[in-house]
Formats: C-alpha cells, structure tokens, sequence
C-alpha cells in the first residue's frame, strides 16, 4: 500500500518520516508564507517523494486564483518535487509542468458519484494529459461503492481513487487493495474529511499485509 501523508508546512516533516510514508503530498493550497520557500524546506529536510497540490476551491480546496496565477505558483516548484497534482482546470499548463521531469498526477474531485461508463469518459480525459489519472467521488450507497471498488480493479493501471466524505472513509484503506496506487492521511490537520492519521494508515497497512 502506497501511503501519502498531506502536509501543510516544513515543521511536521521529521514527525511524519517517522511513519515512513511512501511520498509526502505538500498542500500548497493551505500553507501560510511562500509556497516556494516551504517546499524548499521540505526538500532539505527529507528524500522522501514530494507531490505538489494546488487544489482549486471548485475541488475542495483553497485556491481561489484563475489558471495562470496557479501555473504562477505551481511552476517554479515542479523542480523540487517528484509529481505536480493538475486539475483537469488546469491541464493546458500540463505539457510545462511535465518538461520539469516529473510525473503528472492528473486529478478530478467531485461530489457525484459517476456512473461506470462516466467513470471510463473520466479516466480517459485525465490520461490524455497525465501519468496517473486520480478520480475522488462521492458514494451515496454501499452500491455506489461496490460500483468504484470494481471500475478500480478492471481499470488500466496506475490509477488512484478515493472517496470524499467520512460515511464510508474505511474505502480509503479498502481501494489499494483492489488496484488504487495511493491512498491519502494527514499529520494532524484533516485536508480533506474523512482522512486517517498517518498513523493509524500505517497501522491499517500493517495488519492487511
């Protein structure tokens, strides 16, 4: 299981290695300061993989800038990390983030829950610009649910999906076991409900070894 614990600054860092988590997603949407200086930091204080998010309001985030103050921002962090997060809003500044030599991690939130063949039309658009397509929806029954554990197990790997909410936050721990390549924690602070404590992810990993 591929663990990432989201961080909103450099001072949590040492605490969060100690969990050995598998990259370190930096919340550039909910850091106070420069971004750029705090992903600085981050970088000097360990090797493991970064992933930069700039999440947009529309997706549960705080970014609240048109696309080219986020290409803005975004830009001159790429060299410091390993995988730039890019909203399907987003993705016409993909081709530069990706000539930075990192990955693409090619992401849509929404608070639907998507049909099978809308799951397919959304995975496909995500591919068309990124490495890894990562779809988070919002179930509204164990049916709904049912539903995205088995359009992750048939899909074309890598892919990573999740779910919005705390009714079935135990699908976090149950998607990497049906094919999701990451599943996301945090280090104290929630960025999104419904997370595990980096902590209590690992433990989970753990015992479903």
């Amino acid at each position: 299981m591929k663990i990432v614990v989201s961080v909103e600054n450099a001072g949590v860092i040492d605490e969060v290695a100690e969990y050995n988590p598998t990259f370190i997603e930096v919340r550039l949407d909910r850091m106070e300061g420069d971004p750029l200086d705090q992903v600085r930091a981050i970088r000097e204080k360990t090797a493991i993989p970064l992933i930069a998010t700039l999440r947009s309001r529309e997706e549960g985030g705080r970014f609240v800038g048109d696309v080219d103050l986020w290409a803005r921002i975004v830009g001159p962090i790429a060299r410091y990390v390993d995988i730039v997060d890019v909203e399907a809003r987003y993705r016409d500044h993909a081709p530069f983030i990706k000539s930075q030599g990192v990955q693409i991690l090619a992401s849509l939130h929404t608070n639907e829950m998507p049909t099978p063949p809308e799951l397919g039309r959304i995975e496909e658009m995500l591919r068309s610009y990124g490495d890894i397509p990562k779809i988070v929806v919002k179930p509204r029954t164990r049916e709904d649910l049912f539903e995205l554990l088995m359009f992750t197990f048939r899909a074309q790997k890598p892919i990573c999906t999740s779910i919005m909410g705390a009714e079935f936050r135990y699908a976090r721990a149950i998607l990497p076991l049906f094919g999701s390549e990451f599943t996301f924690s945090h280090a104290g602070t929630p960025t999104a409900e419904g997370q595990y404590h980096i902590r209590e992810m690992r433990q989970i990993a753990d015992l479903l070894k």
